[in-house]
C-alpha cells in the first residue's frame, strides 16, 4: 500500500497498491503510527518510545553513506550519484538509500538494480517516465506554493512522499498553515530539507504540519539533529479528536440535507 501523511499527521493508507514497499516509505510508516498506551505490567516496564519523525542527510559522496548511517541517518539521499557509486551500501546499518536527479524510467532500474531504496525525480520538469517503475521507492521535489489543484493531483501518483525546500524560520501561523495546506492538498508524506541547527520547537511543528521527515546537509550536525527529534514529545490527540469531531458533525448535517431532498421529492 502507499502511505498517506493525513494533516493532523496521522499515517493513513490509500486504496492503489504498490508492487514493492520501499524501505523509506516503511519507516515514514513506523514514525506516523500512533502508539497506544501500555497497560497493566507493561506500563511498569520502561521503553524506548520510537521516534515520531525520521533524520536524514544529503550527500554528494558515496564513500560516507556508512558514517551517516553510524551517525543515526534514517536515510541517506545522494545528490545526482552514478549508480556505480552505490557499491556497499548493504554496510549502511539500516538507512534507506536514495538518489536524486533529472531521472527517467532506466534511470531508476538502473539504481534499483545496483541497491538503491529510493529515488527523488528533481521536480515537475523531471521526466515523467520516472514514475513507472514501482519496484524503487519514488518520490518527487515539489514546490510548496504550486497551486491547489496541480497539488491535489500530486497525492494520485502513489509517491512514498514529497520533497521541499527548507521552510522560512521561524515558523508564523500562516507560514505554518502554508506547510498544513501541502499536506492536506497532496495527501502524501514530507519530506523538508532544514538547516542544521534547527531547535526542538520548529522540528515540533514541522512534525504536527505534516512533515514526516527532516533533512540536513552537514554530516557533522546529523546527530545533534537525530538526538532532537528523537526527543520530541509524542503526538498530542486533541486534533485528531477535533478532526473525528468535524467529520461526524459534517456526516450527520450531509444525512439531514439528504432527508429534506427526499421529503420535498415525496411532496
Amino acid at each position: 500500500m502507499v502511505p498517506l501523511w493525513h494533516n493532523d499527521g496521522m499515517y493513513l493508507l490509500n486504496e492503489r497498491p504498490q508492487t514493492n514497499m520501499s524501505q523509506l516509505s516503511e519507516k515514514i510508516r513506523k514514525a506516523g503510527r500512533t502508539e497506544p498506551a501500555p497497560l497493566g505490567f507493561a506500563a511498569a516496564v520502561a521503553t524506548k518510545a520510537r521516534p515520531t519523525m525520521l533524520s536524514g542527510v544529503r550527500l554528494t559522496d558515496a564513500g560516507k553513506v556508512v558514517d551517516a548511517a553510524s551517525k543515526g541517518a534514517d536515510f541517506v539521499i545522494l545528490d545526482g550519484v552514478a549508480p556505480g557509486k552505490l557499491k556497499g551500501l548493504d554496510k549502511a546499518n539500516g538507512a534507506a538509500i536514495g538518489v536524486s536527479g533529472h531521472l527517467d524510467r532506466e534511470a531508476c532500474a538502473a539504481l534499483r538494480e545496483a541497491g538503491a531504496d529510493f529515488v527523488i525525480l528533481s521536480g515537475t520538469s523531471a521526466p515523467a517516465t520516472g514514475l513507472l517503475d514501482e519496484k524503487i521507492g519514488r518520490l518527487l521535489a515539489i514546490d510548496p506554493a504550486m497551486d491547489e489543484v496541480p497539488l491535489r493531483l500530486v497525492g494520485d501518483l502513489g509517491l512514498d512522499a514529497v520533497v521541499i525546500p527548507a521552510p522560512e524560520l521561524p515558523l508564523t501561523v500562516e507560514r505554518f498553515i502554508a506547510l498544513r495546506r501541502v499536506s492536506a492538498l497532496a495527501r502524501t508524506p514530507i519530506l523538508a530539507d532544514v538547516p542544521s541547527d534547527i531547535g526542538a520547537s520548529a522540528l515540533e511543528l514541522l512534525r504536527d504540519s505534516g512533515v514526516a521527515g527532516v533533512i540536513v546537509s552537514d554530516l557533522a550536525k546529523l546527530g545533534a539533529l537525530k538526538e532532537r527529534v528523537d526527543a520530541l514529545p509524542a503526538r498530542g490527540h486533541k486534533r485528531e479528536e477535533r478532526s473525528e469531531a468535524t467529520i461526524s458533525s459534517q456526516a450527520a448535517t450531509g444525512h439531514d440535507h439528504d432527508d429534506d431532498d427526499d421529503d420535498d421529492y415525496d411532496d
